[in-house]
């Protein structure tokens, strides 16, 4: 199978799944408690779900998967969307790419542009293209960051509810680039989520690279329980947080495992789609609760983004979504910041806005 994810511009997967552990694709059932696990988009990918029929949904899961593949990956040729980026329009009727299109649209109206699916271009300007490309060309950034603007895909008639019928994207650049891996996670658990409760399932929990969704309970009766990592940068894997999670979704994203040297100095690997250069703050990761995992996903990369200050005044004006940020504290250490309603560990609150906006950012 193609890879919709292989080298995205900020480091995905900060969650740990409680009683979850990857490893090769397998049907696993404990009681009622049914477990798939395998690997997908570069990933690895993991679903339980309660079932005291037992039934085996992995060939449903494995068609999903392959279908979303064959739609958003950037490294199949015959792909829908490296269609698209070869061309100057593309008419197409493929329900998981207009979609697609139309929730980034949407994530990149509610982040002011923070969230820019057409910065491909610039990330291989910097070595960081979905083929793990390693060769820096920085002399060319000025111009790529030009054809970065989601607002320059256009489609006729515009995608929506219905995704029937054929749909007419086209470019108003032609080099321009579509590239979903910042959405394409957490758009993939949506739609297999929604495929299991579409089988009379009510207690399901889906992750995808790290992105998770969870409706129902577990089967002890409790909700999921998720962990957020500790932000170490020896490889160790420590919990900073435990979340419950019941009829929501959770995504991180992170900027302190990942980065490349250029000229001696290090940078990570998340672009500010406004300067084409990586940013330089303090923000180490960004969990977001949303009910969307697609939304949670995009949100959480666009935070990131953003940078501490901006990301805690966007959370603050919004009440459908759940924030925790960690951030370096400027002195060797670290410190976080949740939303109030955050459903977390309670000793993680309380943290001023008013101390977090004096973080200063990373030399």
């Amino acid at each position: 199978m193609g890879s919709v994810v292989q080298d995205r511009s900020v480091w995905k997967g900060a969650l740990l799944v409680l009683l979850v552990s990857a490893c090769g694709h397998q049907v696993d059932p404990v009681d009622d408690l049914m477990t798939l696990q395998g690997e997908a988009q570069g990933t690895t990918f993991t679903i339980k779900y309660v079932d005291p029929e037992h039934r085996d949904l992995s060939d449903e899961v494995d068609s999903i998967l392959r279908g979303i593949d064959r739609s958003l990956s950037l490294w199949d040729p015959s792909s829908t969307v490296s269609r698209f980026n070869e061309s100057a329009q593309l008419v197409t009727s493929d329900p998981y790419f207009l979609e697609v299109l139309q929730l980034s649209r949407l994530a990149y109206a509610q982040t002011t542009g923070a969230f820019d699916p057409t910065m491909l271009p610039v990330l291989r300007a910097w070595g960081l293209g979905p083929r793990g490309e390693d060769e820096l060309v920085l002399d060319s950034v000025a111009p790529r960051i030009e054809r970065v603007d989601l607002d320059g895909i256009l489609a006729e008639p515009p995608p929506g509810q219905d995704m029937s019928g054929e749909v007419t994207v086209t470019k108003r650049w032609p080099l321009m680039e579509f590239d979903p891996n910042g959405i394409a996670q957490g758009y993939t658990v949506d739609v297999l989520c929604e495929q299991l409760v579409r089988k009379g399932l009510t207690d399901i929990l889906v992750e995808v690279g790290g992105e998770v969704r969870a409706l129902g309970k577990n089967p002890t009766g409790s909700s999921w329980t998720i962990g957020i990592d500790k932000p170490l940068l020896d490889g160790r894997r420590e919990l900073e947080t435990q979340v419950p999670l019941e009829g929501r979704s959770l995504a991180t994203s992170g900027n302190y495992r990942k980065y490349r040297e250029v000229n001696g100095r290090r940078y990570g690997h998340t672009i500010d789609p406004w300067t084409g250069h990586p940013v330089e703050h303090g923000l180490l990761s960004v969990s977001v609760i949303a009910s969307q995992c697609a939304m949670a996903d995009a949100f959480a990369t666009a935070l990131l983004v953003m940078g501490p200050e901006k990301a805690v005044e966007w959370a603050m004006r919004r009440s459908d979504v759940e924030v925790f940020l960690i951030m370096d504290d400027g002195a060797g250490g670290y410190a976080t910041w949740s939303t109030a309603d955050w459903p977390g560990d309670a000793d993680i609150k309380g943290v001023s806005l008013e101390g977090l906006l004096q973080i200063r950012s990373v030399p």
